[in-house]
């Protein structure tokens, strides 16, 4: 009995007949000995997994219906296990798709006929483009997303994206400020930087905690622990209008230093919404802060401050990374830091250090010590 698929491959072990689809690494035994039995089981295997039911289904009808925040299977599959996946999420990928993915000659081919060299000779297509290597590595994650979910509903047998790896990231990496220039960032007086004691305690507390952006901006006033100098991060925005758990679903608690504290009580004082459950940084009526206005203060006060920024990709996120690095530099346990921060792992905490040579002289100073030490020992024999 000829083959349902060209692209199974068999292989004898002994007396028993093993197969493999191509794309996988390892064979399966059949368990049978003949291998036209072999064969038969094979071909039953893949009419059970439904392979017939969409062997003449172009991609584009299969794909379109992917990333609609209502009718996409994958994002449906994971709210009902409960997992997490956002609107905003869902409608950059729809984008993604739209833009390249469904204008490329995957378009038209049979769903199961695309190969790994098809989407390697995509992936060739979009980075010629000119696109940063993580907006294509977006791009690909769509492709991903489509034939995973398609393998796990049993709709085809063999992965093409199996052996696929995402780019190397060309961006340069995050910048980090100095001490001299946070202290440039927020004077006593915040008028000559900051528009307003919104924006002042805003980015302070970014810069102080290390919080994400979702983080502080969907903070509110029942989070402040003032008496006892902590701030809950319970909740962080996930689209304009859905919060949810911080990343990685794990609320933790931060350190409230006591000039944190100060700036805001400023805060308090500045504004109308006073109630537990009102955002701590909103807008005069109560209602929450946008991306837009997140990225637009921050950058002129880095202008109004005189902070260089060429080549250095600063941004928001850099006081991330800057705390983390001041505080390791200092010495203080990284277990704690990561705790603080919201990380699982010593590898992601490593992404956000940045040694540079002011971060070195202590152990310059260790090493004179050492220098000395030595040389008076010399002497005094």
């Amino acid at each position: 009995m000829g083959r349902l698929n060209k692209d199974v491959c068999y292989k004898k072990r002994g007396k028993v007949w093993y197969y493999k689809f191509k794309g996988e690494v390892n064979f399966t035994s059949s368990g049978l000995t003949a291998k036209a039995k072999a064969e038969s089981y094979v071909n039953e295997l893949l009419k059970n997994n439904g392979l017939q039911k969409v062997s003449n289904e172009v991609f584009e009808n299969y794909a379109n219906q992917f990333f609609l925040w209502d009718s996409c299977p994958h994002a449906a599959r994971l709210r009902e296990e409960g997992k997490s996946i956002t609107k905003r999420y869902v409608a950059i990928q729809r984008t993604n798709l739209e833009t390249h993915v469904l204008k490329s000659r995957l378009q038209k081919m049979r769903l199961q006929d695309i190969r790994r060299s098809h989407i390697l000779d995509f992936r060739t297509s979009i980075t010629k483009k000119d696109l940063a290597s993580g907006t294509v590595n977006k791009i690909m994650s769509v492709l991903r997303v489509i034939f995973n979910e398609a393998v796990y509903r049993q709709d085809i047998v063999v992965n093409p994206m199996i052996g696929v790896s995402d780019i190397k990231d060309n961006a340069k990496p995050t910048g980090i400020f100095s001490i001299e220039e946070l202290d440039k960032l927020f004077p006593d007086d915040y008028k000559k930087i900051w528009n307003e004691v919104l924006d002042y305690t805003c980015f302070f507390l970014a810069a102080t905690t290390g919080m994400r952006r979702g983080e502080v901006l969907a903070l509110k006033w029942k989070h402040l622990h003032f008496e006892q100098s902590y701030i809950s991060v319970e909740d962080a925005w996930k689209d304009l209008d859905t919060t949810g758990p911080p990343k990685s679903n794990h609320p933790r608690t931060v350190p409230m230093a006591n000039i944190l504290r100060e700036r805001l009580i400023l805060r308090w004082e500045d504004t109308y919404n006073k109630s537990p459950d009102d955002l701590v940084f909103c807008n005069i009526d109560g209602s929450r802060l946008g991306e837009t206005w997140w990225k637009k203060r921050f950058d002129k006060a880095l202008e109004r401050a005189g902070i260089p920024t060429e080549g250095r990709r600063l941004r928001p996120h850099s006081f991330r990374h800057t705390l983390n690095t001041m505080l390791r530099a200092s010495g203080e346990n990284p277990d704690k830091i990561r705790v603080m921060l919201g990380w699982n792992s010593e590898a992601v905490q490593d992404r956000y250090t940045h040694w540079e040579p002011a971060h070195m002289q202590s152990q310059g100073d260790v090493i004179d010590a050492m220098w000395i030490t030595s040389n008076e020992q010399e002497v005094s024999v």
